[in-house]
């Protein structure tokens, strides 16, 4: 409050300083210099007005009004009425000292508005700065507690490859073992147990050998390249020769198969996982039957053919994509004639340990479509299945064509 009194009494004291220092100049030069006598006035009102207020401006507009109107304006012949053309001289000189109050009046409005968006815009600055600050070290904090769990995750894979695999194969050594060197001394229950013990052991061992494939594909820097998708095939049914000959499958590949982005070594793993379940999940009295073709994913969705023409099922045919659809990605179909899977449990089988049945009915880790899934969604593809129930089921992955 002292600070706002000594402010305003600053202000209207410059007002009356001012104009009373114009009305002194103005009545010693009058004489020499009688045209200067309204420049000395405004003067004196622009002064009050630069360094006062307002008011003081008014103030300053009033006193040098009166001043002039007193001692410089010539009177008709009644004392107290002016002449027009003094009159009109004292009105022009009031209208532009309050025109010059009202622009410093604005201008200094203008100017702590500026300064009030200079401030907000400074605090805005700092938030952001600080935010930012904030944010990078919690991203800081966040990378190395990725870092330390990766660490972890590769000690964990460490001690599972060696550790826990050791005993494995020492029980299974023990194991065949007793079989070759004691099978003579045991009854049929004993050799029973002795099987069911390797099976078991060979069991564990596999486990915990896709358990590590399917770390791996989380952890693995992935190296893209252009992959002709008839090699890829090829070498997944080279890996499969002794499974597809005890099971007498026949595997019918419709030419020609496209070029995908991806990596080698997983999409080859992909493929064995999924022509190695299309071997698997058929009933024993029925010959496996595999098909294999491709699709082209046009930009805007359409799906047409690749090369010849492509069916999908036995009333349906794919047309060729028009000319004004750009190919993006390729889809490549592997379809089989097993046991089909119910449209419940389409999603649950890409999970990790997701069975549908006995492992006497048909043996396996419940990794293998995990894997498939992990992997070419490390690749930055998709991957799906329609099936119908006893009648066979038809996986799909779909990966991009070209470098984006």
């Amino acid at each position: 409050m002292h600070n706002r009194n000594r402010s305003w009494q600053q202000s209207y004291g410059i007002a009356v300083l001012a104009s009373g220092l114009a009305l002194l100049f103005s009545l010693l030069i009058s004489p020499l210099l009688e045209n200067i006598t309204f420049s000395v006035f405004f003067a004196a009102v622009v002064l009050s007005s630069w360094y006062g207020t307002r008011g003081s401006s008014l103030l300053a507009t009033v006193l040098c009004s009166l001043a002039i109107a007193l001692f410089f304006l010539k009177p008709t012949s009644s004392p107290s009425i002016l002449t027009l053309d003094s009159f009109i001289r004292l009105g022009l000189f009031v209208i532009v000292s309050l025109l010059t109050t009202e622009v410093n009046a604005a201008w200094r409005r203008t100017e702590l508005k500026l300064r009030e968006s200079e401030t907000r815009y400074r605090e805005m600055a700092e938030a952001v700065q600080n935010y930012a600050n904030e944010l990078e070290e919690r991203v800081a904090q966040r990378t190395a507690a990725l870092m330390e769990a990766n660490k972890e995750l590769e000690t964990f894979g460490y001690s599972v490859s060696h550790d826990l695999r050791a005993p494995l194969r020492s029980m299974q050594g023990l194991a065949q073992a007793l079989q070759e060197d004691y099978s003579d001394r045991l009854d049929s229950t004993g050799q029973d147990y002795i099987q069911r013990i390797f099976a078991s052991a060979e069991r564990m061992d596999g486990l915990i050998q896709d358990l590590l494939d399917y770390s791996r594909l989380s952890q693995v820097e992935i190296n893209f390249g252009v992959l002709n998708l008839t090699d890829i095939v090829t070498e997944a049914l080279n890996q499969l020769e002794a499974e597809l000959r005890s099971r007498q499958a026949q595997v019918n590949i419709e030419q020609p198969l496209p070029e995908v982005i991806g990596n080698w070594t997983i999409l080859i793993q992909v493929l064995v996982n999924l022509l190695s379940n299309a071997i698997k999940f058929v009933p024993a009295n029925r010959q496996p039957t595999i098909r294999i073709w491709a699709e082209i994913v046009g930009g805007d969705g359409e799906i047409g053919r690749w090369g010849d023409e492509v069916k999908r099922g036995e009333n349906s045919t794919l047309s060729p994509l028009s000319s004004s659809s750009p190919a993006s990605s390729v889809r490549l179909w592997v379809e089989d004639n097993g046991i089909g899977i119910a449209p419940e449990h389409q999603q649950r089988i890409f999970n990790v340990f997701e069975r549908l049945h006995t492992q006497e009915s048909y043996p396996g880790s419940g990794i293998g479509l995990a894997i498939v899934r992990k992997g070419i969604e490390r690749m930055g593809g998709q991957v799906g299945v329609e099936s119908i129930v006893g009648k066979g089921s038809r996986f799909w992955i779909e990966l991009q064509k070209n470098f984006r």
